[in-house]
């Protein structure tokens, strides 16, 4: 495992030789059902306590969501942002994991422009490996909108503490590669989650 941690870590600047590539990284602090995260793409924050979250980044002025376990690995989650535009987002979405592999629609409806984008992201992750590929599109006008595959790897370094180095590789409408991100995630735990 630590020779596939050297060769992940090895992938971020062989990329910045082959592509424009933008350097962003997360951190993560959690005690029970409580946690605070930071991530540098869009510097986006959000704290949260028993699948409630508000948030806040450079195009959401404030966001608030409500996850919560609905049958067995089926999972759902509402959302209201409002954005630094004055636009007015409200989200669903549902997500279904079984044996490692998962699979996530959501649906975002822009209530000031009636505008409606969806968004299916399937994963795997084994042994610490983890990748996944979603979709985009346009509902409104039933078209391909992008997308986006990325691949990292979980390093327990500790109890309550682990590394997770990763790449993202977007996609546009017509298929053009957009700028690969690559960054560490920092996890940060104390205590165990509750339920």
């Amino acid at each position: 495992m630590k020779k596939l941690l050297v060769a992940l870590l090895c992938m971020a600047p062989l990329s910045a030789m082959a592509f424009s590539t933008s350097w962003e990284h997360d951190l993560a602090i959690s005690s029970g059902g409580t946690s605070v995260t930071f991530d540098q793409d869009g510097s986006e924050f959000a704290a949260s306590h028993n699948g409630l979250s508000i948030s806040t980044s450079d195009t959401v002025d404030i966001g608030i969501s409500y996850s919560t376990s609905l049958l067995g690995a089926l999972s759902g989650t509402v959302s209201l942002d409002h954005h630094a535009d004055d636009d007015n987002v409200v989200g669903l979405e549902t997500s279904f994991s079984q044996w490692g592999a998962s699979i996530t629609p959501s649906l975002d409806w822009n209530v000031n422009d009636t505008d409606f984008d969806s968004t299916v992201k399937v994963g795997y992750g084994l042994f610490g490996l983890d990748t996944y590929y979603s979709v985009n599109f346009d509902v409104d006008e039933l078209e391909f909108a992008g997308s986006e595959t990325g691949v990292g790897y979980t390093w327990k370094v500790s109890d309550g503490f682990s590394l997770t180095p990763n790449l993202t590789v977007p996609f546009d409408s017509d298929w053009d590669r957009g700028t690969v991100v690559a960054g560490i995630s920092l996890n940060i735990s104390f205590g165990s989650s509750s339920e």
